[in-house]
């Protein structure tokens, strides 16, 4: 559709499909993630976005993720909702646009869905607890 802008400047809380960079493959030299996946805006204001990695793996250690129960995953219109979890103990933090975001797969829009408040305050508390570290994409 012409005119449309399909990455108009994001909300608290949605979930966007975007090429995340893990701190342990940025402290190895990386500087490109691995692959598109679902991540949530944890901040967003002046330019500036915040999200925290969705992964179905559970490669990291569970005091560093939270499972998203899959009502939740659901509403956040996450692909695998029953085996979804919240990286909380980092996040990539880049200036929007960036180069990273990718369209959902079938949709004109980097949007996968929205998280219930409620769980978005609970990972950003835990983003906190955690003293996340924020990797800049920019």
């Amino acid at each position: 559709m012409a005119g449309v802008n399909r990455f108009p400047f994001p909300k608290l809380g949605e979930v966007h499909n975007y090429v995340y960079l893990f701190k342990a493959d940025a402290a190895q030299g990386s500087s490109e993630g691995n692959k598109a996946r679902p991540v949530l805006v944890i901040a967003a204001g002046e330019g500036r976005v915040v999200v925290m990695a969705v992964t179905t793996k559970g490669e990291f250690s569970t005091s560093a993720t939270v499972k998203i129960p899959e009502d939740v995953a659901r509403a956040m219109g996450l692909p695998r909702p029953n085996e979804s979890w919240l990286l909380a103990a980092e996040a990539n933090d880049f200036t929007w646009v960036g180069y990273d975001l990718r369209l959902v797969p079938g949709k004109q829009t980097s949007v996968f869905g929205r998280s219930p408040p409620g769980f978005v305050a609970a990972a950003i508390e835990r983003f906190r607890s955690l003293k996340g570290a924020r990797v800049n994409r920019d």
